[in-house]
C-alpha cells in the first residue's frame, strides 16, 4: 500500500471520526439545550399584568379607574412593503389613524432581537374597532388584544392629591421592570407613591405558535388574582365643595382628622385635567401649564411653603409659658411700637396697649410676642416649633415634600452667610423672615393643639380592605401638654369674641363652635418710612399678603382640622367663609354632631 493511499486513508478516517464525536455531543450531550431551544422557537412566553387598580374615596367614588378597549399589534421582522400592505389595512378601516405614525413606530421598535408583536395603537374603543374586527381576523400579521386607559371622572379634583399615570421610559422600565409591561407608570401623587400595589403582581401564559405568530394552544397559564384597588381617605362631596370654594382662588386648604391624621379633602389650587397626562401630555399644553404664574403644577399642600404669619402664635405662646417665667394671665405692655437695633417693629394695629396671652391670641397682638421671644430666646423657641411638627417632613403619603424651614443662628449662618440678630427673633416670633412652613405642616400643628398628639397625615385608607396603621407621636412635655388649654380658648375667641377676635365678622353662620387663628403672611417688606400701609386692595396682585386660617372643631371635642390658606388673598379673616362652609358640610355630612 503506497504512503499516499495510508494518507488518504488516514484522513477520511479523521473527518469520520470527527463529525461522529460532533454528532454524538450534539445528539446526546446537548441533548437538552437544543431541545430546549427548539421549544423556545415554537412557544411564546408573555408576562401578564392585571388592570390597574382603581382609586376610589372612602365612600367608594371613582376617583382613577380604567376604560376598556383594545390594542393593535403587527409582527414583528416583516418586510417593509408587507409592513406598509398591512399599515394601509388598518387605516383604511380605521382612517382616524395616523399611518406615517404607525409606519414609525413599527421600524422604531423592529429588530431581529425582537419576538414579539409590535403594538401600534395602544388603545381603541369597542365603538371605534368593531366594525373593523372581521377584516383583520383574517390577515396573519395583524393582533388584536384587549387593552385598558386610565380614567379620572372627576377630571381635575383633587389632582395633585390622586397624581396621574403616563408612557413609562426607559429610566423607569430599569428602576420598575413590570412597567416594560404595563407600558405606564405613576408619575405623581397617589399614583406615584402606590405604584407598585396600584400595578399588581404578575403571572404568565404560555402558547405554542406557528412560523407567523399566531397561537395553537395555550400550554401553560398562570392565575391574575386582582387585589390592586386603593380606597382613600377622601371624602368626594366635601373635596367638590373645597374646590367650589377655591374656583377662582390660588393656595391650598385641607380638612383632617385630629384623632388619626385622615385627610377627608386636600385641595392645591390651580388644579389641572388629569385625563391630559394619559398616554402623554401635548407640548402646547405642556408649556401652558409650565408658563402659568400661579404654577398649577406644584402640589402646594406638601410642597408650598410659605411664611405662616399670625399662625404661629399658639407656637410662640408655648414657648413663653415654658420659658419666659410668665403664665397665662401675665399683662405685658403693648406699645404700638418697639425699637431694636436702630430699627423700629410696629404692631399691625395701633391701640392695643396690654394683653394678656389670651387677648394677644385672639387680637393677634405683635408687640406682645416681639417682647417675650425677646425674653425666651430663639434656641427655645426653635425647639418648641421643631417638636410641634415644623422644620421636617410630615411622613404623608404623597412623593415630594418639603421641610419648610425653623430659621436659626447656625441656619442662618450656614445658609445666608449672616449672623443672627435680634431682628430675625422679632419676625420670626410673628411668622415672618426666613421662617417657611408648608400647609400640611400647620394642619398637623393645629391638631397637635387640638388633641395633644402629633398624627401622621395620610391619604390612604384601605388595602383591599386591609386598613394600615399610622401612630401619633407624643411629642410635648406634661407641663406642654397642661398648658394647651390656654392655647385653644385663645383660639376660640379669635373666631367667637366680638372684643378683637380677628376671624368673628368673617365666621358668622357656623353650625358647631369653631376655634380658629387667621393669619396675614407678608410677602414685600414695608420700608420704615412708610407711615401709612397701602390697603392690600390697592397693591399689585403678587405683592398682596397671603391669607391664613386655621382651625379646629368642634371646640369643646375636637374632631377635624381645616387649615386654608389663600395666596395673595390679602388679611386673613378672608378665608373665614371658606371655613364656615367647610364645617357646615362635615356637619351636614353627619362628621360632626
Amino acid at each position: 500500500m503506497s504512503i499516499r493511499f495510508k494518507i488518504i486513508i488516514g484522513f477520511f478516517t479523521f473527518v469520520w471520526l470527527v463529525v461522529a464525536i460532533r454528532v454524538y455531543i450534539v445528539s446526546i450531550i446537548n441533548y437538552n439545550y437544543y431541545d430546549k431551544y427548539a421549544r423556545d422557537n415554537v412557544t411564546k412566553v408573555e408576562v401578564l399584568m392585571p388592570i390597574r387598580g382603581e382609586i376610589l374615596d372612602r365612600n367608594n367614588e371613582p376617583l382613577a379607574i380604567n376604560e376598556i378597549g383594545f390594542s393593535i399589534a403587527l409582527a414583528p421582522r416583516l418586510k417593509l412593503d408587507v409592513v406598509k400592505e398591512q399599515i394601509e389595512l388598518i387605516t383604511t378601516h380605521l382612517p382616524f389613524l395616523d399611518s406615517q405614525k404607525i409606519l414609525r413606530i413599527y421600524k422604531n421598535a423592529n429588530s431581529s432581537y425582537n419576538h414579539s408583536p409590535i403594538m401600534v395603537a395602544n388603545f381603541l374603543t369597542y365603538r371605534q374597532i368593531s366594525h373593523a374586527f372581521s377584516y383583520f381576523k383574517f390577515s396573519p400579521y395583524i393582533f388584536i388584544a384587549p387593552s385598558s386607559k386610565r380614567f379620572y371622572p372627576n377630571f381635575s379634583s383633587a389632582s395633585h392629591v390622586i397624581g396621574y399615570i403616563s408612557r413609562a421610559s426607559q429610566k423607569d422600565i430599569i428602576d420598575n421592570p413590570l412597567s416594560q409591561h404595563t407600558k405606564v407608570i405613576g408619575k405623581t401623587g397617589i399614583e406615584a407613591q402606590y405604584n407598585e400595589f396600584l400595578q399588581g403582581k404578575a403571572s404568565y401564559r404560555k402558547t405554542q405558535i406557528n412560523s407567523l405568530y399566531k397561537e395553537i394552544k395555550v400550554i401553560e397559564e398562570g392565575s391574575l388574582p386582582r387585589q390592586n384597588n386603593l380606597n382613600l381617605t377622601i371624602d368626594l362631596r366635601l373635596q367638590e365643595l373645597l374646590d367650589s370654594e377655591f374656583s377662582n382662588k390660588e393656595g391650598a386648604g385641607i380638612v383632617m382628622s385630629v384623632e388619626n391624621g385622615e385627610i377627608l379633602a386636600a385641595g392645591s389650587y390651580p388644579e389641572y385635567n388629569l385625563n391630559d397626562f394619559v398616554g402623554g401630555i401635548s407640548v402646547p399644553k405642556w408649556k401652558e401649564l409650565l408658563e402659568d404664574p400661579h404654577l398649577p403644577l406644584v402640589n402646594k399642600i406638601t410642597s408650598g411653603q410659605y411664611p405662616p404669619g399670625s399662625v404661629v402664635k399658639m407656637a410662640m405662646g408655648l414657648a413663653f409659658l415654658e420659658h419666659a417665667d410668665v403664665n397665662e394671665n401675665t399683662i405685658v405692655e403693648t406699645p404700638c411700637f418697639i425699637e431694636v437695633g436702630g430699627r423700629k417693629y410696629r404692631d399691625w394695629k395701633c391701640g392695643h396697649n396690654s394683653a394678656d396671652m389670651f387677648k394677644a391670641i385672639r387680637s393677634s397682638v405683635d408687640v406682645y410676642f416681639y417682647k417675650l421671644s425677646l425674653k425666651t430666646g430663639i434656641n427655645n423657641i426653635a425647639n418648641i416649633l421643631f417638636d410641634m411638627g415644623f422644620g421636617e417632613k410630615t411622613g404623608i403619603d404623597l412623593p415630594n415634600e418639603s421641610k419648610g424651614v425653623v430659621p436659626t443662628p447656625e441656619w442662618k449662618l450656614k445658609i445666608k452667610g449672616d449672623n443672627w440678630v435680634g431682628g430675625d427673633l422679632i419676625n420670626i416670633s410673628i411668622g415672618q423672615g426666613y421662617f417657611l412652613v408648608t400647609p400640611i405642616q400647620v394642619a398637623r400643628y393645629t391638631a397637635l393643639i387640638a388633641s395633644g398628639k402629633l398624627v401622621s397625615p395620610h391619604f390612604a385608607k384601605n388595602f383591599n380592605d386591609t386598613q394600615k396603621k399610622y401612630p401619633n407621636q407624643d411629642v410635648l412635655s406634661d407641663h406642654e401638654k397642661s398648658k394647651l388649654w390656654v392655647l385653644r380658648k385663645g383660639m376660640y375667641e379669635v373666631c367667637n369674641s366680638p372684643d378683637g377676635g380677628t376671624a368673628y365678622w368673617r365666621t358668622r353662620g357656623a353650625k358647631v363652635a369653631i376655634a380658629c387663628k387667621t393669619g396675614t403672611a407678608q410677602v414685600t417688606g414695608i420700608p420704615q418710612d412708610i407711615k401709612v400701609r397701602l390697603k392690600e386692595s390697592e397693591m399689585d396682585y403678587f405683592e398682596r399678603s397671603h391669607a391664613w386660617i386655621t382651625a379646629f372643631v368642634p371646640y369643646e371635642k375636637p374632631k377635624y382640622a381645616i387649615t386654608i390658606i389663600i395666596e395673595h388673598g390679602g388679611g386673613g379673616g378672608n378665608g373665614g367663609p371658606i371655613l364656615v362652609n367647610l364645617v357646615n358640610k362635615l356637619y351636614e355630612l353627619g362628621y360632626l354632631k
